[in-house]
């Protein structure tokens, strides 16, 4: 099968590798469609402390289930689908506590390899995580089930948001912010750099604020604040945007060894809160399937262009440049 491969950081090349066999409860996917990710682009700049090298690249897909392995149940050939990237063991005392999106072993073997037409789905994620896409539901729509279904998590980890939600960043997942804060009734407003991204935080119903406003201290703050951006500087800066008794949520991950400072006075006489969000849970992408099917999240505004899998370096020369949010690469035949 033809696959992207990521060598080392700062490169990675086409190869053509051996297909991927079915092991015990495990399953093959046809990659039909698969979407680009800001965090494909960090693993390739940085690395990642929970990604080793060499990789197949990407994880955001959905296909047809081209092979079952032994002991498989419920599922059969020819079945769309949409893995998630973990598969939580629900024994650890993590998954007990209701914490399945840290759960160590659901780590160990995750849904990888996304950008090559073929890809192993590991027998925790087949038990748990994989999800049947509805007929009527497009599969690069469903190709979207992860972004969504974090956002979803990082909103559980709110407190009933109420007043304003402010989102800084303009990428993908800021939008998806917007999307669910529409449909829960809370106003939203993107802070981002890229001007030309306005039209688009209309169309996910928030209104844009230009980040050198902000910065400038143009801006009423917010009741709960959302790093959508894993920038240090951001993470700093976001207590002083909300009001007294407000949330920010540390939401874009930081590089590896990233160490950032605080402003003691502000948390502790303001009362701020200060929460993290990492990944999501099965729970979490059942409901991001459910959205993305009824229609009441729509990503296809953030394709920025559809194309092969042999388009995979350009459009991410693109995105990296800032040109388009998302791109979708087919290895249909």
């Amino acid at each position: 099968m033809r696959a992207f491969v990521q060598s080392e950081i700062g490169r990675f090349e086409e190869r053509d590798l051996p297909d991927p066999v079915a092991g015990a409860g495990e399953v093959v996917v046809r990659m039909r469609r698969a979407v680009t990710c800001g965090t494909d682009l960090k693993i390739l700049e940085r690395g990642h402390p929970r990604v080793s090298l060499p990789l197949t690249m990407g994880h955001e897909l959905a296909g047809e289930i081209a092979a079952v392995g032994d002991g498989v149940a419920g599922w059969k050939i020819g079945e769309r689908v949409v893995p998630g990237v973990s598969g939580p063991c629900g024994r650890c005392g993590d998954c007990m506590g209701g914490r399945e999106n840290l759960c160590r072993a659901g780590h160990s073997d995750r849904t990888w390899g996304a950008f090559a037409e073929l890809v192993r789905v590991p027998a925790s994620v087949v038990g748990g995580n994989l999800h049947r896409v509805p007929d009527a539901l497009a599969l690069e729509t469903a190709a979207f089930l992860d972004p969504l279904a974090s956002v979803l998590h990082g909103w559980g980890r709110l407190r009933a948001p109420a007043g304003r939600l402010l989102v800084y960043g303009s990428g993908a997942l800021a939008f998806l912010w917007a999307a669910v804060a529409r449909l829960r009734g809370v106003e939203t407003e993107i802070v981002g750099r890229r001007p030309e991204r306005a039209a688009l935080a209309g169309r996910f119903g928030a209104r844009w604020v230009a980040a050198s406003d902000v910065e400038a201290g143009r801006f009423e703050p917010a009741d709960a604040a959302v790093d959508a951006t894993g920038d240090p500087a951001v993470w700093t800066r976001l207590p002083s945007l909300v009001r007294h008794g407000g949330e920010v949520l540390l939401f874009g991950g930081c590089a590896p060894g990233t160490s950032v400072a605080f402003d003691a006075e502000r948390l502790h006489y303001a009362e701020i809160s200060l929460i993290g969000a990492f990944h999501s849970t099965p729970a979490e992408a059942r409901e991001a399937i459910s959205l993305l099917a009824s229609g009441r999240v729509d990503p296809t505004p953030l394709v920025a262009g559809r194309g092969r899998l042999s388009d995979l370096p350009r459009f991410l020369e693109a995105q990296a440049r800032g040109e388009g949010v998302r791109y979708v690469v087919s290895a249909d035949s």
